[in-house]
This record gives structure tokens, C-alpha cells and sequence, in this order.
């Protein structure tokens, strides 16, 4: 597992010692880039080559199924006073995941037992997660922030994790030149709901790397890495690694920016000896933003 983990770490070590060795030329943002901004932001996640189910389960499971996942995500922030900030940040997940059903037969003793299972997609709306943080203000290089966050489960869907679950939640970025770098990240907990459903306990990061190469392109890595503790062994991370670019741009005068990115889902969780995931995400963002007037 450590071997595994070493791969992103210097990945991810290596952006961090260009961003604070890079020139001071380099000329500061007027705007702290986070808390400065609302913006509503929409999301495509697609992982081909995902297996519904491992094959002691069903031995016909296929392993050239699409995971997608549909993020709409509102971020709000309100000035408190001329000291801190309240930032908010719900994400809503529509998913389409592969599944199937068993189709009942009989057995060569006449007892009725499952034939085979009949693999296709369920989809809807799945967990929500609201998140909020009180952020004091550091002026346009830091942006920190302590809060806490929320996971309610809206619907009955293999993705839908069927808990209330409730942990902490912190985020830092560090803003300089053309560069941002930080992270957000979070740990919850179960707390109520399906009692058939297994117990939470999942950390979640989402470090980000971004440096503006000009006035419309931009450089973004942003991978979602997860770990399930309440897995006995090591099979329980997802550590993807990748980036992609993004452009800067307005219809009217309204700002956006789009981005295509690729993750290689380095290490992945397993289940009975099997890695269900498909070894590729492909994202595709669009943000709309809307610039806060400084009181």
C-alpha cells in the first residue's frame, strides 16, 4: 500500500515545490480567488470499463460497464463581517450506475434459484452533500477555512450510501501569481438510517493545483481521493492522478470557465479479490461565476 501511495505523493510534491520556488515577479491577485466568487458549477464524471458486481456474485458480470456521475454544485459565500466569511458548498449527485436483477429459474431439483442476472443501469438522484466552513479573512494569498459537513441520503440507488452521516471539514489554498494550490477535504461518520446498510466512516480529499497560463488558459489538477475505513485491509482508497486544461471565457458579460480533465485511477478499492472501477474517470466542468462586490 505505501509503495502504491508513493506515485501521487511525489506527483503532487513535486507541484508544490515549483508553486514556492517560483519568481516574485510573479504579481499577486487583487482578489482572494475562493471567497471573492459565487459560482454554480456543473460536473460530468464518466468511468469507463466498471463491473457491476465481482464475479463470485455473478460470473457473467461485464467489465465494459459506464459509471456516471452528475454533479450541480452551488457555492455561496457570505460576508460576516470585515473579519470572517461563511461558505457554503452543496453538491447534488445524479448517477447512472451499473446494476442488475436476478432473473429466477429452476434447479435440476425443481427449487426455484437465480438463472442468471439481467445487467442494466439504474439512475436518479443520489447523496447530497452540504458543506460549510467559516473562513477568516487573510487577505488574497490565504484562504482557511474549519466547518463541518453533511452526507443525506435522497434515493434507493447502488451508489446511495442509505445513511444520514455528519464529520468535520476543513480546507486550505494558497494563491500566488498565475498559481493556487491547497486542498479541501472532510471525514464523516454514519449517525442514522438504512440499518441493513453497512456503517460510514470515509475521508475524502480533493487537492487542487492550478496554474493560469495566460488570461484564458488555465492548468487544473484536481483528483478526488477517498478512503473507506471500515475495510479491514489496505482495499479501501481511491487515489486517482491526472489533470486536464481549462478556458477562461463570457457570454455577454457573464464569466465562465470550462475544463476537460483525465484521471488514471492509480489505486483502486477491491471487493472479494476484484477492482470493480474502471482504471479512468473523465470529467468535464463548467462553472458560471459571479463576482462578489467588496463592501
Amino acid at each position: 500500500m505505501i509503495s502504491k501511495l508513493l506515485s501521487p505523493l511525489i506527483f503532487f510534491s513535486a507541484l508544490a515545490i515549483l508553486l514556492f520556488s517560483a519568481n516574485d515577479a510573479f504579481s499577486k491577485p487583487r482578489l482572494n480567488p475562493i471567497t471573492s466568487f459565487d459560482r454554480l458549477w456543473f460536473e460530468w464524471n464518466l468511468i469507463p470499463n466498471t463491473q457491476w458486481s465481482p464475479r463470485l456474485i455473478d460470473s457473467e458480470a461485464r467489465p465494459d460497464r459506464r459509471l456516471q456521475i452528475f454533479k450541480i454544485q452551488p457555492v455561496i459565500s457570505y460576508q460576516l463581517n470585515e473579519n470572517f466569511t461563511f461558505l457554503t458548498r452543496s453538491i447534488f449527485r445524479f448517477t447512472s450506475s451499473p446494476t442488475a436483477t436476478p432473473v429466477l429459474g429452476l434447479s435440476q431439483y425443481d427449487l426455484p434459484n437465480i438463472s442468471h442476472w439481467d445487467q442494466k443501469y439504474k439512475s436518479g438522484l443520489s447523496d447530497i452533500s452540504p458543506t460549510a466552513f467559516l473562513v477568516p479573512n487573510l487577505g488574497p494569498d490565504w484562504t482557511l477555512g474549519l466547518g463541518a459537513s453533511m452526507v443525506i441520503p435522497a434515493a434507493d440507488l447502488p451508489t446511495n450510501s442509505g445513511k444520514l452521516s455528519l464529520g468535520p471539514a476543513f480546507l486550505a489554498y494558497y494563491h500566488r501569481g498565475p498559481w493556487t494550490i491547497g486542498t479541501r477535504m472532510r471525514n464523516i461518520w454514519s449517525v442514522a438510517g438504512d440499518p441493513s446498510r453497512k456503517d460510514i466512516n470515509n475521508f475524502i480529499a480533493q487537492p487542487l493545483v492550478r496554474y493560469q497560463l495566460n488570461k484564458k488558459w488555465y492548468f487544473t489538477s484536481s483528483p478526488i481521493i477517498s478512503a473507506n475505513w471500515t475495510k479491514t485491509k489496505d482495499d479501501g482508497w481511491t487515489v486517482p492522478i491526472g489533470g486536464g486544461l481549462g478556458y477562461v471565457f463570457r457570454i455577454a458579460k457573464q464569466p465562465m470557465q470550462i475544463s476537460i480533465e483525465a484521471y488514471y485511477n492509480a489505486i483502486k478499492p477491491s471487493l472479494a479479490g476484484e477492482e470493480l472501477l474502471g482504471d479512468w474517470t473523465i470529467r468535464t466542468q463548467l462553472q458560471v461565476l459571479f463576482p462578489r462586490r467588496a463592501k
